[in-house]
């Protein structure tokens, strides 16, 4: 047990990323919080060396339901490579594991486009940490490895995502992947 990490998904009562740090404060003086992050509409809390249940039943008692929870001691075994189910993730705001679902073809292939969609996920989970600066960096990393990408991966159209993703730079704001 002492080696597994969960991911407890939990609705958002109110908070932002401004709220994160006392809200890990508050969370790590009951439990091993090794990671909270905050979207509009959830919270992901991953937690490691405790059992799952316990874990759950604390965080419910803290925040309300948990609505999902999903093992990521074996990150590696996460993700299947699929275009549509990353882009079901991001649009949840579920980046995390949106970056995740596309680790495994970019380990194999070292494809470019799909390390910029790598690196899109991991600029909003910044956001979802409270580091904007952050987001910035790595978003304009990711704006960097499209050019001269294909016109579409998948059901994504590139093009749209750049210009999506370029407007986020000033709004620090997701935006929402159509999935053609």
């Amino acid at each position: 047990m002492k080696d597994r990490r969960y991911l407890f998904i939990v609705e958002n009562p109110g908070f932002s990323p401004v709220h994160r740090a006392q809200l890990l404060r508050d969370l790590r003086s009951f439990l091993s919080v090794l990671n909270l992050r905050i979207a509009s509409r959830h919270l992901e809390i991953v937690v490691g060396g405790i059992d799952p249940n316990i874990a759950k039943n604390k965080i419910e008692e803290i925040l309300g339901p948990v609505t999902s929870v999903v093992d990521i001691t074996d990150e590696a075994s996460l993700g299947g490579g699929d275009i549509t189910r990353f882009a079901d993730l991001f649009n949840a705001e579920r980046f995390w594991e949106a970056h995740a679902e596309l680790e495994p073809i970019w380990r194999t292939t070292g494809d470019r486009t799909i390390q910029a969609l790598i690196l899109i996920s991991a600029a909003f989970i910044k956001i979802q940490e409270g580091s904007p600066d952050k987001f910035v960096v790595l978003a304009k990393e990711a704006l960097e490895l499209l050019e001269g990408a294909p016109p579409r991966l998948g059901c994504i159209d590139l093009a749209k995502l750049k210009e999506d993703l370029s407007r986020s730079l000033i709004s620090r704001a997701p935006f929402r992947i159509a999935c053609l």
